[in-house]
């Protein structure tokens, strides 16, 4: 995975709020950290409690909050604050009964405006990666999400990052797809 692309495609702002939702060891979460600055924070989300402990030891003291959760359902985060989501090879696991959960959550949590991106690897063989048959193709990504879908970018020989904004609906637009 390329970090620089990733990074140079989320253009982060200072004074964001950003949710790293699967975040693992923590790794995007702190180079999300430098970009947010003093005045923003990271939420450092992962089901894996060991991992997030291990993280909230290390990053304690920073504008990193480590939390144990899971995206699927009811985080216990604050509704509508969230600049952007951000979900690394991930959500080709979640399992279809808890796609909803997800959806519903990341639409609960975004900041007008706010995006959502997820990465995921290339529906194609490659040396590693998940069954071919959970994997998720950009276009099947956009059908999926209830989003408006913004640019694709290639992060890598065997990732890609799809974007999303949470557009507030319109008067002519019921399905909120702006």
């Amino acid at each position: 995975m390329d970090k620089g692309a990733i990074l140079g495609a989320l253009r982060i702002g200072e004074g964001w709020r950003v949710l790293d939702a699967g975040c693992g060891n923590g790794y995007m979460s702190k180079e999300f950290s430098k970009r947010v600055g003093s005045t923003g924070i990271v939420y450092a989300f992962d089901t894996d409690e060991r991992s997030i402990a291990a993280l909230r030891a290390e990053t304690s003291g920073t504008n990193i909050v480590a939390m144990a959760g899971d995206i699927t359902g009811d985080t216990g985060l604050p509704a509508g604050v969230f600049d952007l989501i951000y979900l690394s090879a991930v959500l080709h696991g979640f399992p279809p009964e808890r796609f909803s959960g997800f959806q519903a959550e990341v639409g609960r949590l975004l900041a007008p405006g706010g995006r959502l991106a997820v990465v995921e690897i290339v529906k194609r063989e490659t040396p590693f990666g998940p069954p071919m048959g959970i994997r998720v193709s950009p276009e099947e990504l956009k059908a999926a999400i209830r989003m408006t879908a913004g640019a694709t970018v290639d992060v890598g020989d065997y990732f890609y990052l799809q974007l999303f904004e949470n557009r507030p609906n319109r008067p002519h637009d019921a399905d909120g797809n702006g």
